[in-house]
């Protein structure tokens, strides 16, 4: 068998690893389960940097490489983030479907044939480097905000129409928490955001001597992500947005970076 066998078995394994652990109870009171966790981040993370790395001696496609780069992003950053908060860690269960769309995204894009001499020069200039990595930093800050917002709007909903009850309360973040990860992570996004859209310019600049056809499909929708971002946070800061509005401003917001991200790069 293939070594491409062997790391594609590997990263399946810790995944649904990484799935099961998920479930089990996590709380101040549990710190073994808390390890474990930490842990199984650790290890799933890792697995995902093996393919990463794998990807650069095999016929990997470029958008399997990068989503698999976004995976060991975003689950590193997790593991830092729920070492000093609790309260992020009862965000994980709203994180499965996420990482099961790219892991299954990653699967179905894994061989490209021409892809090999590309992947060998993806990183070989800085700009492009830094590029690279504050658009996978702000796309993984902006998953944060949108998965902490839709925390405070099921929470919200759930406490108007039904009576107090201590497992729901327990298995998520209260909103006032989850509303901060989120207002937080926002900020954060807007100024990764930032960094990507300014060395991509200063790339295509190096590249081409010139800014023609600078502004094409994914800067105008990472531009318009960017602006919404910005107004979101100013008129919240002078008026307010209710709860609602936020997820709806921040889930259209999600929507135009992943199609800046991914689904222009899938119809081209």
């Amino acid at each position: 068998m293939s070594i491409n066998f062997y790391i594609e078995s590997l990263s399946l394994i810790s995944f649904l690893l990484f799935l099961m652990i998920n479930f089990i109870e996590i709380d101040h009171n549990s710190k073994i389960n808390r390890i474990i966790y930490l842990l199984s981040l650790l290890f799933v993370g890792f697995t995902n940097l093996l393919y990463y790395k794998y990807s650069f001696i095999n016929n990997v496609s470029i958008l399997a490489l990068i989503t698999a780069l976004l995976l060991v992003v975003i689950f590193f950053m997790q593991f830092l983030i729920s070492i000093f908060s609790n309260e992020f860690i009862r965000l994980r269960l709203l994180f499965i479907p996420f990482f099961m769309i790219l892991i299954f995204f990653r699967f179905l894009n894994t061989h490209d044939e021409e892809s090999s001499n590309q992947l060998s020069r993806l990183f070989e200039n800085n700009y492009l480097l830094i590029h690279i990595f504050s658009s996978l930093f702000s796309y993984s800050m902006l998953t944060i905000s949108a998965v902490s917002s839709l925390c405070v709007f099921i929470k919200s909903k759930f406490l108007k129409k039904v009576q107090y009850n201590k497992i729901f309360s327990n298995l998520f973040p209260s909103i006032y928490e989850s509303e901060v990860i989120s207002i937080r992570f926002l900020y954060l996004t807007s100024f990764f955001l930032i960094v990507s859209l300014v060395s991509g310019f200063m790339y295509h600049l190096t590249i081409y001597e010139n800014i023609d056809y600078f502004l094409d499909e994914k800067v105008i929708l990472s531009l318009i992500c960017l602006l919404l971002i910005i107004f979101f946070l100013f008129y919240r800061f002078l008026k307010g947005f209710s709860v609602f509005v936020t997820l709806k401003i921040i889930l259209l917001s999600y929507l135009f970076i992943n199609l800046a991200y991914f689904g222009i790069r899938l119809t081209t």
